[in-house]
């Protein structure tokens, strides 16, 4: 693989928008802001509100509205609210609103709480039969004189596909509906004009093609409706005098201006403003034509791998971004991880791969990234037990004698009775004193002891025999993680200890030795780096094997309180272990690892909830649908390569774990 170091491989725009300087004009720009901000006059609100509308005038000239038309707010969701509850009492009382199945979920989410209270029905088009996303047609022919407003998603943020607006706003016009546009996956890339075809109402955000930041959302109102609406969160600011205070007589401003309620926030918009200065100085057309050329390679990178597209083929039906459907949720989230490595920027969303080249990305590194793709779709083909490189027959050369798979296994059952391989027990003993783990008690229930109860002895209850019964957690002691113990696996049929593949569990094991590090530092995170090194000293981590990382924090088991480490803050929660960073985990997971483990009480570190995404070995590995091993002792007793690890976990029921006789087989 080769790194990335550059901007380059930036394919996000369809989150956050990049340009070349974007670091240093922000710096810039807080930098005056604070300087003016923090100055002892009275200068600050003729800067900060001369700036908020310099963002506002540029953002006009985006979409071509007059003055007073277009005010900011913090998201599309924020003025989509703002609107809505602006309207007339009553105005949608009985009629239908109208939304696609593919618009943005946050704004669905809202419509769906305010139509009890506002009294309409929210009216959701269904995706167009065999698509990703909503047909104008079909979204027409649900569309009819009972609709009261229309929501018209632009371009979709699931499959990038682009409406007709123009057909769209032709019909709504029909039907006497009020209609409110949706930009925001591409404004800023391909023209939009909200007065041709002429719509009532604008929501977007800066964040994406725009290159701003977060909160610089704007909405547009048409200066003849706006005089109709009356906006619920009034304040001083929406007054055409915001400095009447005549409390019995509050008016309206005749504009926009009437949606700005308080003091508006305008740090958002002027942190977005050298973004919005540099837009209007590009060469727009150029922005698009690089764009289109991009996604033309990705298109035939992904037809060679026979990835589908997930987005309409036709570049005029179609935002700036291109969704291609992986194999599954597991190989999408491994390439995507293995990009992130190399420097090279991408998302996935299920088992849809989302890229959106811009300014700042080469051409050249759209090869690199199909590459590193096809390497890891390969790689992990061989990541399940019994997938691996196959012979013409079931035999193997062995120090240059070919054997069968029937005397290896009898050479190795010779083997282990005469000693020449011996088996590591790497099971911590499971009793009432066995370590737990601990969550803080206002947010979720914790795991009970382990408890020992004894049935008989010998004795009246049972003169022949002695047998106790267990009261303990699934994730008690040394044990195993199933895919299910985690959301974010919770849909793999076989994701449950009852359900597993067992031929997974019995693989070769590499022994990551961070025992000198781990006693410098509880708190030491292993990297792709110190992988990558112990790889070159040791050999390569191969598709189907274990991983596991050599603490020694066994040696601290005899101690509850040492071993679990707590963070002696009350208002802390974690605890000091090491563990693997986020990284570490992706790139082991593109290796096809079959599962990941540690020496203390968790996969993850100790304060692993504070990164991002909180607690990667759990969120990535079950999302794999991977395994992960916690608690393992005696792990100085095994090689760096060449041992054997069994770890099979009880076949309970539907069970999300199992506490575990984790066994390795080593040369004597």
């Amino acid at each position: 693989m080769t790194s990335n170091n550059s901007a380059s491989g930036y394919f996000l725009y369809h989150s956050i928008g990049m340009y070349p300087g974007k670091e240093d004009d922000l710096k810039t720009a807080m930098s005056e802001f604070a300087e003016i901000w923090g100055e002892a006059n009275d200068k600050q609100w003729g800067y900060v509100l001369q700036r908020r509308q310099d963002f506002i005038d540029y953002w006009r000239r985006v979409i071509n509205v007059p003055k007073g038309s277009l005010t900011t707010c913090e998201s599309v969701t924020g003025g989509m609210h703002m609107l809505m509850r602006s309207l007339p009492e009553g105005s949608l009382k009985g009629k239908r609103v109208l939304v696609s199945a593919d618009c943005f979920p946050s704004v669905h989410f809202l419509l769906a709480g305010l139509a009890a209270k506002m009294g309409f029905i929210l009216d959701t088009v269904p995706l167009s039969a065999g698509k990703a996303w909503v047909e104008t047609q079909d979204y027409i022919d649900h569309w009819q004189q009972d609709v009261g407003l229309a929501l018209l998603t632009w371009v979709t943020s699931v499959a990038s596909a682009r409406a007709d607006m123009n057909a769209l706003v032709a019909h709504g016009r029909d039907m006497g509906s009020l209609m409110v546009a949706d930009i925001t996956q591409a404004a800023g890339l391909i023209p939009f004009d909200a007065l041709s075809p002429k719509v009532d109402f604008v929501v977007s955000t800066s964040l994406k093609w725009m290159c701003g930041t977060p909160g610089a959302g704007i909405l547009y109102v048409d200066k003849a409706l706006a005089l109709e609406l009356q906006p619920e969160a009034r304040g001083w600011f929406s007054q055409n005098n915001p400095f009447s205070w005549d409390l019995d007589k509050f008016e309206y401003a005749p504009d926009v201006r009437r949606f700005d309620s308080g003091t508006p926030g305008s740090i958002a918009a002027v942190a977005s403003l050298p973004a919005m200065r540099w837009h209007a100085a590009q060469d727009h057309a150029e922005m698009v034509a690089h764009n289109r050329r991009l996604i033309d390679q990705i298109i035939a990178h992904a037809d060679d791998l026979d990835l589908p597209l997930y987005s309409p083929r036709d570049a005029a039906r179609r935002g700036g971004s291109i969704m291609l459907r992986m194999p599954n949720k597991a190989e999408a989230a491994a390439v995507v991880g293995a990009l992130g490595l190399e420097r090279y920027a991408v998302d996935f969303r299920g088992p849809i791969m989302r890229l959106s080249p811009g300014n700042v990305t080469d051409e050249a590194a759209i090869d690199t990234v199909f590459q590193i793709t096809k390497d890891v779709l390969n790689l992990r083909k061989r990541r399940f037990a019994g997938k691996g490189p196959q012979g013409d027959s079931a035999t193997l050369k062995i120090g240059g004698k070919t054997m069968s798979s029937q005397e290896i296994l009898g050479a190795f059952g010779e083997m282990l009775l005469s000693g020449k391989i011996k088996v590591v027990d790497c099971t911590t003993t499971l009793g009432p004193k066995t370590p737990i783990i601990r969550l803080p008690e206002d947010f979720a229930k914790a795991t009970p002891k382990v408890e020992i109860n004894k049935i008989s002895e010998y004795d009246s209850d049972g003169p022949f025999f002695a047998w106790n019964w267990l009261k303990l957690g699934e994730h008690s002691g040394t044990h195993f993680d199933a895919p299910h113990h985690w959301i974010s696996g919770k849909d793999f049929e076989d994701g449950y200890t009852d359900s597993l593949d067992v031929q997974r569990i019995v693989a070769p094991v590499n022994v990551i030795d961070c025992s000198a590090q781990a006693a410098d530092d509880p708190d030491f995170l292993l990297t792709p780096d110190h992988v990558q090194t112990w790889e070159a000293e040791h050999g390569n981590i191969n598709p189907g094997e274990w991983v596991v990382m050599r603490t020694d924090w066994d040696k601290r088991s005899h101690d509850e309180e040492l071993f679990l480490n707590e963070d002696p803050d009350p208002f802390e929660d974690g605890a000091h272990s090491p563990g693997p960073t986020p990284e570490c985990i992706d790139y082991l997971l593109a290796k096809g690892i079959v599962g990941w483990g540690t020496q203390c009480v968790g996969t993850d570190a100790g304060m692993a909830g504070k990164m991002s995404p909180p607690y990667p070995a759990h969120n990535f590995l079950h999302r794999d649908n991977c395994f992960g091993l916690a608690s393992l002792v005696n792990l100085d007793q095994l090689p760096a390569k060449g041992a054997i690890l069994i770890a099979a976990p009880l076949k309970i029921e539907n069970g999300t774990g199992s506490p575990i006789r984790a066994l390795a087989l080593v040369p004597a």
